[in-house]
């Protein structure tokens, strides 16, 4: 019982810390295809800090990290994120989840050889919208499409439920 407790709260005081040391990339550049690669441990850091800090802090920070991955993302090769209004129409009353839909695809992408499972990347992508979601409930409006969402993935039916609207 002890173990369980200190491991939880190592844990804590160390996601606290890594979130605390997170630095935007600055004077960042994309001059060829091998850039993009080479910017990939970052983005990977970016991603992670985006999905696990909240909306209410650091406004500043999260919005170069945004635009980092989204420079990233807009001329990398060998991720393509796919924004389909069926699956994704969250964004309607909450725009601030788009970040997070591209962050999980781009995540589980990188992760998975590049994967170009449109199913799949949009699983994950989904996945981290309903988290971020939770997370950040007092600064996002109610979403009935997010919960759905999240009713899905309890129900471990959100993958069967993408390949019926992308059909």
């Amino acid at each position: 019982m002890k173990k369980g407790i200190l491991s939880v709260i190592f844990f804590i005081i160390i996601t606290g810390v890594w979130a605390q040391e997170y630095s935007v990339p600055k004077n960042y550049e994309f001059s060829d295809k091998d850039a993009y690669a080479a910017y990939e441990p970052q983005i990977k850091e970016t991603i992670g800090w985006l999905l696990q800090s909240s909306l209410g802090k650091e406004a500043g920070k999260r919005q170069e990290a945004n635009t980092f991955l989204i420079a990233w993302l807009t001329g990398t090769p060998n991720v393509s994120v796919v924004v389909d209004s069926k699956i994704a129409d969250f964004i309607k009353i909450n725009p601030e989840l788009l970040i997070p839909f591209m962050a999980g695809w781009t995540e589980y992408s990188l992760n998975n050889d590049y994967s170009k499972d449109n199913i799949r990347c949009a699983k994950a992508g989904l996945e981290a919208v309903a988290a971020f979601y939770r997370k950040n409930r007092g600064y996002l409006k109610k979403d009935g499409s997010v919960e759905k969402i999240e009713k899905l993935i309890e129900k471990g039916k959100l993958e069967e439920d993408i390949r019926k609207k992308l059909k």
